[in-house]
């Protein structure tokens, strides 16, 4: 199969497993998210094969539980993240619904399918409503019992966030959480990542905080960087800049010690009409 083909199938989007952002240099894995908003798209086994085969990617991230792909993908080694829809959210903070949601989409597949994350739900904090929002770390807490309990083992559960989560990021010293979030939501939604040794994850996209007078600093291209005076430390890309505005973020709430993972990030081609601007 052509590469040109699975790029139509695939948001081309990094999908960066467990940054450590005290280490940038520590990354372990780089993978896609396997998109399937589009036509004439080839079948998941035609995705999988290819993969296992011509490429060295070991890792996916996919916007549901979709059946065929898991089932496309079991016995090729290649790790698999799945998620939640953001409107089941409510129904998992029932234990007994939860366990039937995993019997139903977990349990078929694993572990010959290499599911490692469950992201329930996906920029709940960035878009709400706020029902989902307020029970989402529960949602969390309670399937994570409910693989437990069903003999499911090795399945981390978290959650994507946009930087909408940020209050602000420039200079990341001075980075914290939004007001209400912060105590309300993350932190105890950081301890149960701590807890489980589970990652925090966001959706780092350089290109939302795009301007021409910093084209080159989000693009990775050669710049002066952006020297924050209060850690003294100089940053070459937009990037590296958000993620410590994340980290910075968490160790104000005394959770520095949780991996950062990143679910998202890529350079816009067209998107949304709303998203034109950028």
């Amino acid at each position: 199969m052509e590469f040109s083909k699975i790029q139509s199938l695939l948001s081309v989007l990094l999908f960066l497993s467990t940054i450590f952002v005290q280490h940038f240099v520590a990354v372990h894995s780089i993978g896609v998210n396997y998109g399937t908003l589009g036509n004439n798209l080839p079948p998941p086994a035609q995705v999988a094969q290819f993969f296992k085969d011509k490429t060295t990617i070991d890792r996916y991230k996919i916007f549901d539980v979709n059946p065929y792909i898991l089932r496309a993908f079991a016995g090729t080694g290649i790790f698999v993240a799945v998620t939640v829809s953001n409107g089941e959210i409510p129904n998992l903070v029932n234990i007994k619904y939860a366990r039937r949601w995993a019997g139903n989409n977990i349990k078929p597949f694993y572990p010959q399918t290499k599911i490692n994350y469950i992201l329930v739900g996906n920029e709940v904090l960035h878009w709400g409503p706020q029902n989902l929002i307020d029970n989402l770390v529960s949602a969390m807490i309670t399937l994570h019992r409910a693989l437990i309990r069903s003999g499911i083992q090795g399945v981390n559960v978290t959650t994507a966030h946009s930087l909408e989560i940020l209050e602000s990021s420039q200079p990341p010293s001075l980075a914290k959480f939004r007001l209400g979030w912060d105590k309300g939501d993350l932190a105890p939604m950081l301890q149960f990542l701590q807890e489980t040794k589970s990652p925090f994850m966001v959706n780092p996209y350089p290109y939302f905080g795009y301007s021409p007078e910093q084209a080159n600093f989000a693009l990775f291209k050669p710049n002066s960087g952006l020297h924050d005076k209060y850690t003294k430390q100089t940053y070459t890309n937009m990037f590296y800049l958000l993620i410590d505005a994340v980290h910075i973020s968490m160790k104000k709430l005394g959770y520095g010690d949780v991996k950062i993972a990143v679910g998202e990030i890529g350079w816009t081609s067209a998107g949304e009409t709303f998203e034109l601007k950028c």
